[in-house]
């Protein structure tokens, strides 16, 4: 487009100059118009409105043909500078008198003398170097795990599988234990409690945990399936607890380290064996993984209110569900400090675990006040006051270690492994909160010299320790820096970890299975005995029989050899004890005594005088159990005796 031209009063122009002259550009004068041109652009709407403006008048002007009137004598303006323009200070370029109107552009820069510089907005030249070439640790571990996202599920789907074909192969392999019958015996009771309104034992004053809590669920799958369904019931906790471990690890360390730690703790021997108990410590574990979880995962909210709330009552539901859990409450509060004190800082974490603590302490609290004293007592006798059994502390310790002593030292090496890197405190203390966890059961238990519920209860703290594990096996893959090299590295660590891990767990579970005698024939004997002796009946583990015959016979007619309370008829004060069992064997109180000499020998031995000493009883059956057999006596009246003499 033509520049138009303001003519001088007075001067005669020639045909030459009034003809427009097509400006010469050069390639450095065309890079300068572009630049101005984007900077022009960057303004803000009402600057690049006035600019606007100002062209279209211009353009007006020049389209019109017609020159600007001018008062005669008027001064006329000088012309701008413009550098950066076609050939400025050239007298040639533009005649004297003549005034060239140019877009206005403010705070142009001048005219650069060497190459353009590289903007983001355009290419570099070719040659040019790049950090692109060489890419960064951060980037290339973004890049891994990318690709290791497409294995993730795979993989998490694989271990699940694993633990779940391991936990069902015990499930139908024996019969119920010990445990397991009296839990779910007292769920039965419970629920014709509520139902009917029918009378319950005082459960609470011994239980590891509320009778009200899990017995009562693990009974109703029980009446739905039988004890493989509340078996299966167990299995899927566990599942959801390896879910869980997965979740937290990745959160936490990563998603290597988050499959690493599900594969090592999925098949841990005391994982088996939770996932096909049927017991309340398959629920208490993951009601405490579920509140670490809840804890951890508040860290990525900006209104965490409702995660730290959901993580508080499930610590205390699990606190409630099993006793013993209460030793991982200082872990979890911990955890939920340590969480948000990269972002937030100190005061936000010592903030957050006050509030967690204050919130659980308090609801603690009032269950017990709901609970009454039963509870209170009950509380009291399981985590405060066992009886000590006199086990030699080292041989629990070592009992321990068998069980989760592998996880323990990978755990360690974690802490140790970041703690030479320098990863930071936070993530320092977080390992050394989640690996010391895996020796609070075995502390416990060293304290009161009881090994008993070791290969239980360790699986609290090794699910904690797993975590820490994970990511000490996640570094370990990090050998290498081709792509390719560290996923074979991280199968070959998971592979050479979790395989003797899984080998060792399945036979240890196996082992444990086989430890209680198969209570077939004795139930199926029992059974038929007591349809021709009715009344009351002492079995030295009376809990079997009570569950396999709940249908038939009535818990009250049932008693056992470890605690015995009789009233002798006529008398007001109840006896306890072997002065307890004598006096109801010299009464014939019970119809049926059955013994195997295993738990309480000395007992034992001592109601098998009782029995002699008392007449009436003769040894009717010995049945066979994988572990020793079950000798029955039988109470028969006299006269019934006596007629049997009168016909020889």
């Amino acid at each position: 487009m033509a520049c138009p031209r303001l003519l001088v009063p007075g001067r005669s122009v020639s045909a030459a100059e009034q003809e427009p002259q097509e400006p010469r550009l050069s390639g450095a004068d065309v890079a300068a118009w572009r630049r101005r041109q984007r900077l022009a652009r960057d303004f803000a709407e009402s600057q690049r409105a006035g600019v606007a403006a100002v062209i279209s008048l211009a353009e007006a002007d020049a389209l019109s043909g017609s020159p600007p009137t001018r008062e005669a004598g008027a001064r006329q303006p000088e012309p701008p500078a413009s550098p950066g323009g076609p050939d400025t200070n050239s007298a040639s370029a533009r005649p004297a008198g003549i005034i060239a109107l140019s877009p206005p552009v403010i705070d142009r820069p001048g005219t650069p003398t060497g190459p353009a510089p590289v903007t983001p907005d355009r290419p570099p030249a070719a040659g040019t170097p790049t950090t692109g070439t060489q890419p960064s640790l951060k980037r290339r571990a973004t890049r891994d795990s990318r690709g290791f996202a497409y294995l993730e599920f795979p993989l998490l789907i694989a271990i699940l599988t694993t633990q779940a074909v391991l936990s069902l192969r015990l499930v139908w392999s024996n019969t119920a234990f010990r445990n397991e019958a009296i839990y779910l015996s007292a769920g039965h009771v419970e629920i014709e409690n509520w139902l009917h309104g029918t009378p319950v034992p005082a459960y609470a004053t011994y239980f590891p945990g509320a009778p009200v809590i899990y017995p009562p669920i693990g009974a109703i799958a029980d009446s739905l399936g039988g004890l493989a369904a509340a078996r299966v019931l167990s299995l899927l906790f566990m599942l959801g607890v390896t879910f869980l471990l997965w979740s937290l690890t990745s959160r936490l360390f990563g998603r290597k380290a988050g499959v690493c730690a599900a594969a090592l703790f999925a098949v841990l021997g005391p994982t088996l064996l939770l996932g096909a108990l049927a017991t309340f410590d398959a629920m208490g574990l993951f009601l405490l993984a579920a509140s670490a979880w809840c804890m951890v995962s508040a860290r990525d909210r900006d209104d965490s209110t409702l995660l730290l709330v959901a993580g508080t009552v499930l610590l205390v539901v699990a606190n409630a569900t099993a006793y013993s859990t209460v030793l991982f409450d200082p872990a979890i509060v911990a955890l939920a400090g340590l969480a948000v004190a990269e972002k937030g800082g100190r005061k936000a974490a010592v903030a957050r675990s006050g509030y967690v603590a204050a919130g659980t302490i308090g609801l603690l609290c009032a269950l017990l006040a709901i609970g009454g004293p039963l509870y209170s007592a009950g509380v009291l006798y399981t985590a405060a006051s066992r009886t000590a059994r006199g086990q030699p502390t080292l041989l629990i310790l070592m009992d321990a270690w068998r069980w989760t002593g592998l996880v323990w030292v990978i755990a360690t090496a974690g802490v140790i492994l970041c703690a030479l890197r320098r990863r930071g405190r936070v993530q320092v203390m977080i390992l050394a909160i989640l690996a010391t966890s895996a020796v609070l059961v075995p502390l416990d238990q060293a304290r009161i010299h009881s090994a008993a519920p070791s290969s239980n209860n360790v699986d609290f703290g090794a699910w904690f320790a797993a975590a820490a594990a994970g990511y000490a096996m996640a570094q370990l893959s990090q050998i290498g820096q081709w792509k390719s090299l560290r996923i074979a590295v991280a199968g070959l660590v998971l592979i050479g970890v979790a395989l003797p891990a899984g080998i060792l767990g399945r036979t240890q579970a196996s082992k444990i299975f086989e430890a209680w005698p198969n209570s077939v024939q004795m139930t199926s004997g029992i059974l038929s005995l007591t349809r021709v002796h009715p009344g009351n009946y002492l079995a030295e583990d009376y809990t079997i029989p009570e569950f396999y015959l709940e249908s038939t016979v009535s818990w009250q007619r049932w008693s056992g050899t470890s605690y015995f309370r009789y009233t002798p008829p006529g008398t007001k004060h109840p006896l306890t004890g072997l002065a307890a069992y004598r006096a109801a064997i010299n009464r014939h109180y019970f119809s049926l005594v059955i013994l195997d000499f295993e738990e309480t020998v000395q007992t034992d031995g001592e109601i098998v005088a009782d029995l002699d000493q008392a007449g009436g009883y003769r040894v009717i059956g010995v049945v066979p159990s994988s572990l020793g057999q079950y000798t029955i006596w039988a109470y028969e009246a006299p006269q019934k005796s006596e007629s049997r003499h009168g016909h020889r």
